[in-house]
């Protein structure tokens, strides 16, 4: 979780090996990682659990727009965050690890696994929607009070859950 000495880190491995999922990562530390890798270039460590590949460690490098027309010439707005393994013999997710969240060494949420590409023996690159950009969606089409706080679930009647 820690390539390069100049790191601050806040991870540590929890005692019960359950890591505590709280909050985001903002999208300017997704756009700009404040960490770096052994070669000084910018990244931000990530962990998954998938159905398919079971935990893995990879790479963040940032976040890519893409805007899409559809056939009745409306165009959407899709964000996709690339991950990348952390060793160059492994790959960090599969098919049917769609959906796993994946989060930093703080427990933070930055996005849910949609598919990949590239998978060769060497590499493969991970695309994830970014929670934020997710979440925005979510509260823009009839759920505004959507967020990823479970304590608060916990003490609100079924109704109010989104």
């Amino acid at each position: 979780m820690n390539p390069n000495p100049q790191n601050t880190t806040a991870f540590d491995f929890p005692d019960n090996r359950l890591l505590k999922l709280q909050g985001t990562i903002p999208e300017e530390e997704m756009c700009h990682p404040p960490m770096l890798d052994r070669n000084g270039e910018p990244h931000l460590m990530v962990i998954k659990n998938g159905s398919a590949t079971g935990v893995t460690i990879g790479r963040a490098n940032g976040i890519k727009s893409f805007v899409r027309e559809s056939i009745d010439g409306n165009s959407q707005i899709s964000k996709e965050w690339p991950i990348i393994p952390c060793e160059t013999k492994s790959v960090f997710s599969a098919p049917g690890d769609s959906g796993a969240a994946i989060v930093d060494g703080q427990g933070r949420v930055g996005g849910l696994i949609t598919g990949g590409s590239g998978d060769t023996e060497s590499s493969d690159i991970t695309y994830a929607t970014p929670i934020n950009f997710l979440l925005k969606s979510i509260k823009a089409n009839g759920y505004p009070n959507a967020h990823l706080n479970p304590g608060w679930m916990r003490s609100r009647p079924p109704t109010d859950i989104w």
